[in-house]
């Protein structure tokens, strides 16, 4: 009789693929989504950041109750295409009467699905536990996402919290990892010295604690259980060097895709590269989009704030052929996740040089290229307000950082506005786009805007919009031969209803905010060598009473 072998297998023990069958180790509150899981009429949403074992406990629970894949239960994952498909079909077995085969459903990455179909669920589960008398085993589901993915889940469907048993993974202990590592050495015969650099490389995720445990075991050449007790030295550095020249090859295009946004241009503002080198110095996967905002220089803030209703179509855009979500996610609720513990470890040791080379920008003059807050600012009388606001949505559009009053009421609300605002007209912004016609030279918070911008010792920052022949004459210090954007046809059109029509936006377009564009993508850093550094805008000082309208945006009491 042959003896039994009793090795294990490297690719087994600390296993990067798959549920590990030696190297598990249970949460605290394992037995309580066991109880879930058989508890009639009770969902399950189990949240957390990637590589923290949220799928993990799931598949461990169907382990050890015997349950196979699609008898028991059923699995899918929102990043498969076919998902939503799956998860209406499921539904819609159940609006007919009929019980789902299998009658347990696993949706994985539940977070990337629309918040609108959350909502949905949410109020779908509601109805399903409703009914979960009528059967012995009702259908159930179990969601798993990164954290605050249950929140929309939740928003229509409030009295589902005591159906759901809600989890929310935190990253692991030290003292768990350190588990792992005891189970794995016992299971291969080995010892790592350094445990502490060990622990704190793995940053508190199972799955990384995995990878880099099987890459000291594979560089010491232990493939399987070792006969005799096998101390393992490793030198931790070198490991991470060689990680860092393999994994550039498959995240620097991840992360020069997402640095560059909507549209990249080397000498103007980078939000996105901006948001990127935020996510690196942040210790955690899951990020909210303030704590993400907190990281990144004041003066900056602004640009990051503009861009979050573009951030999603920038990680996943169809038309593009862009799709970075296996490796970041986000949801303008939840903020940011980096899904890939992998991308997180690239991030982590991401030299922001060799981040700038890829990108094309001169480390020296990263900074210069940086200089402005807003890239257009726009000084208006209020009778152009409706114009003002088109050019701005469609500059907004392009991922243009704009300083538009309306738009940043929270940024003005109590501050000394004349000060606060001086800052904006005279070093804050790159270009100034003034709209003049006949009232801009009669109100006397444009004549201020005026005064401030002309006597700037910038050079070649103030672009003129004609609105009519008054403000085809120009103004004082604005003089008429300065080359100009000519939109008196749209706001004649508009006068009145203060309606812009679909074709005066095109027009907008292709004579305001292309030609803007143009001029943004050919500013080169140090092009105003005359100007002042910029300042935040936080020093604030109130101009007469009257004006704080601007700070609250009522129009009834627009100060323009």
């Amino acid at each position: 009789m042959s003896e039994v072998d009793t090795r294990r297998r490297l690719e087994d023990v600390f296993k990067t693929v798959g549920l590990p069958p030696y190297t598990y180790v249970k949460p605290s509150y394992f037995g309580e989504v066991k109880s879930d899981v058989l508890s009639a009429g009770r969902h399950l949403l189990i949240e957390g950041p990637s590589g923290i074992g949220k799928t993990c406990v799931a598949y461990k629970i169907f382990e050890e109750l015997g349950w196979t894949e699609g008898v028991e239960y059923a699995y899918v994952s929102c990043r498969d295409a076919d998902a939503e498909a799956k998860i209406t079909d499921f539904f819609g077995t159940l609006s007919g009467g009929d019980t789902p085969r299998p009658r347990v459903l696993v949706v994985d990455d539940f977070h990337l699905l629309g918040k609108d179909h959350r909502g949905e669920i949410g109020s779908a589960l509601k109805r399903l536990s409703d009914r979960s008398f009528e059967e012995p085993e009702p259908p159930k589901l179990i969601l798993i996402g990164i954290p605050t993915a249950g929140d929309s889940l939740l928003a229509d469907a409030l009295d589902l919290g005591p159906r759901l048993g809600s989890y929310r993974f935190e990253r692991a202990s030290d003292i768990e990892i350190d588990r792992l590592i005891s189970e794995g050495e016992t299971a291969l015969n080995v010892l790592f010295e350094d445990r502490d650099v060990l622990l704190g490389e793995s940053g508190g995720n199972f799955w990384l604690a995995q990878y880099i445990c099987n890459k000291i075991c594979a560089t010491g050449e232990v493939f399987s259980t070792t006969p005799d007790v096998r101390i393992l030295t490793f030198d931790l550095l070198s490991i991470r060097q060689r990680l860092m020249t393999e994994l550039p090859t498959r995240y620097m295009p991840v992360a020069r895709s997402f640095a560059k946004g909507k549209k990249w241009r080397p000498g103007g503002n980078k939000p996105y590269l901006e948001v990127l080198l935020a996510l690196a110095r942040f210790p955690d996967s899951v990020a909210s989009f303030d704590k993400v905002l907190a990281l990144v220089p004041e003066r900056r803030r602004p640009g990051i704030k503009a861009i979050r209703p573009n951030i999603a179509e920038v990680i996943h855009d169809p038309m593009k052929g862009t799709d970075l979500r296996r490796q970041l996610a986000f949801d303008p609720d939840a903020g940011f996740s980096i899904e890939d513990p992998l991308f997180r470890y690239f991030l982590t040791h991401l030299d922001d040089e060799k981040l700038f080379t890829e990108l094309g920008v001169e480390s020296e003059n990263m900074e210069s290229a940086r200089v402005y807050a807003y890239d257009v600012g726009f000084s208006f009388a209020g009778e152009a307000r409706h114009v003002v606001e088109a050019v701005n949505a469609e500059l907004k559009a392009e991922d243009v950082v704009t300083f538009y009053d309306f738009d940043q009421q929270a940024v003005l609300l109590a501050l000394d506005l004349q000060s606060a605002l001086e800052h904006v007209y005279t070093e804050s912004c790159r270009y100034y786009l003034v709209f003049l016609e006949r009232h801009y030279k009669e109100k006397v918070w444009t004549r201020w805007e005026q005064d401030i911008m002309t006597h700037s010792r910038r050079r070649g920052h103030i672009i003129p919009v004609v609105l009519d022949d008054d403000g085809e004459r120009g103004v004082v210090g604005v003089p008429s031969t300065i080359g100009r954007i000519d939109l008196k046809d749209v706001l004649a059109a508009s006068e009145g209803t203060g309606i812009i029509g679909e074709d005066d936006r095109v027009s907008i377009r292709n004579r305001c905010v292309i030609p803007m564009l143009e001029k943004l993508d050919s500013w080169t850093p140090g092009e105003d060598a005359s100007a002042p550094e910029p300042a935040a805008v936080s020093a604030p000082a109130i101009p007469p009473a009257a004006d704080v309208a601007v700070a609250t945006g009522r129009p009834n009491e627009d100060i323009r």
